[in-house]
């Protein structure tokens, strides 16, 4: 709905950062209205105390009940659930934070940053090189700054966005990157056909420039047919190969690129790509940015109080990530710690390459330990299979089983749910009980 059509009563599904954001800014541009706060769960955060507030089974009553006629729902609500059908049969519009911004800021130059995994990684190597290079870039989305409320950048808005905020995405952004498709989410979309297409919809219109990776195979089957396609890591483009960078046949300079493994690599070839494609020269011949940080609960390197070096690999919540992490640290003994929530990820390829990835040990949580140490009893390993209770349990059994000149990794290849809310939760977790213990 355009912010010029006032509506009645404005229903805030969702009250964590980005609903807090659409309260305030929507509250400021529309001081009259009605609004009401609708949560699953009771608030950490009370809106204002002029905002109805509705938690719990009665959330879900009053969307299948009352009449609203905005609600904007928050990205961790599935737009497939009951309710959410229920609301639009009795007429509410179901929006975004994203749409609302999207149609605020419907001018701006958008690059738009989506894939199951890198895309945080990705966005903010396309932020520092275009900033670097001279361009007045805003940073939204994901990567940490809710856009509702913000500026665009006076150049070009980078924006991390997740299948979540993309299902319902009403927009067409000016670039859009996708680093992959994997399996994930299924719970939220339903299946992973569904997931899929969710992803996809970011480069629905064919005036997006799409900037897509064809190492993956599912990128390479879904967009094979699509006009205005900028490939990267293909030959004739920015792409990885024999761990090094390369433009075409030229071997670009990364030796003051700090980020570890081929997929942060990839992540860069990415970024050079869409640089590359709006005008910034010199890439590629050398990429010298020595000042980019890697993000916490990303192969965060830190010391266990034995001394031995840890690797937080927490946001690997899918196979494919863990394996590319082990291949980042390939040649030093590795005890790693796997499980988490089981969402029926298929752990294959990873176990094909446990083999010859140097373990020290293996050590498997529940839920998805359990599966894996089934899925692992039909061949001999090199290494010890420990199954473990509880994370605590894990890193004691890892800090008696790392060597000195080892590595301790915590990288899952499973969500968190269930055992802590988040992944930032579950890496902030380890850490702890690998410094103290």
């Amino acid at each position: 709905m355009p912010m010029s059509a006032k509506p009645r009563t404005i229903a805030i599904w969702g009250y964590g950062r980005e609903g807090q954001a659409a309260l305030a800014h929507l509250q400021a541009l529309h001081p009259a209205d009605t609004f009401a706060v609708l949560n699953d769960t009771p608030l950490d955060i009370p809106p204002p105390a002029d905002v109805r507030t509705v938690t719990g089974e009665a959330a879900g009553q009053a969307l299948r009940s009352e009449a609203f006629d905005l609600i904007v729902k928050s990205p961790g609500i599935s737009l497939y659930r009951e309710e959410a059908t229920a609301a639009r049969a009795r007429g509410a519009t179901i929006t975004s934070a994203t749409n609302l911004w999207f149609e605020e800021n419907a001018k701006a130059h958008t690059i738009a940053v989506t894939g199951t995994k890198g895309k945080s990684t990705t966005s903010r190597l396309i932020d520092h090189i275009l900033r670097q290079a001279g361009r007045d870039v805003a940073l939204l989305g994901n990567v940490g700054v809710a856009a509702l409320g913000q500026k665009a950048g006076r150049d070009h808005t980078v924006l991390e966005l997740s299948s979540y905020q993309i299902a319902d995405l009403a927009h067409a952004p000016s670039i859009a990157v996708i680093t992959n498709l994997y399996v994930d989410h299924v719970p939220w979309h339903g299946s992973i056909a569904q997931y899929h297409a969710d992803k996809l919809r970011l480069i629905a219109d064919a005036k997006t420039r799409a900037v897509l990776n064809h190492g993956n195979e599912g990128l390479r089957t879904h967009a094979a047919q699509r006009a205005n396609v900028l490939w990267y890591n293909r030959d004739d483009g920015f792409h990885v190969r024999d761990g090094a960078l390369f433009f075409r046949q030229q071997k670009v300079d990364t030796s003051q690129f700090p980020l570890r493994g081929n997929h942060n690599l990839e992540n860069l070839a990415a970024a050079c790509a869409v640089a590359d494609d709006l005008g910034v020269t010199g890439l590629r011949e050398r990429v010298a940015i020595p000042d980019f940080a890697q993000l916490r609960h990303r192969q965060e390197e830190f010391r266990a109080s034995n001394g031995v070096l840890c690797v937080n690999d927490s946001i690997s919540t899918v196979p494919e990530a863990t394996l590319v992490a082990l291949e980042a640290y390939r040649g030093l003994p590795c005890v790693l710690i796997l499980g988490g929530n089981d969402r029926g990820q298929n752990h294959a390829a990873l176990l094909d390459y446990l083999p010859g990835a140097g373990l020290s040990a293996l050590l498997l949580l529940p839920d998805t330990g359990r599966r894996i140490a089934e899925e692992m009893q039909e061949r001999t390993w090199p290494f010890p299979i420990v199954p473990v209770d509880d994370l605590q349990q894990a890193v004691r059994e890892a800090m008696a089983r790392a060597p000195q000149d080892g590595v301790i990794m915590r990288s899952p290849a499973a969500p968190s749910f269930g055992q802590f809310r988040n992944f930032e939760e579950r890496g902030d977790r380890f850490k702890e009980l690998a410094t103290t213990l």
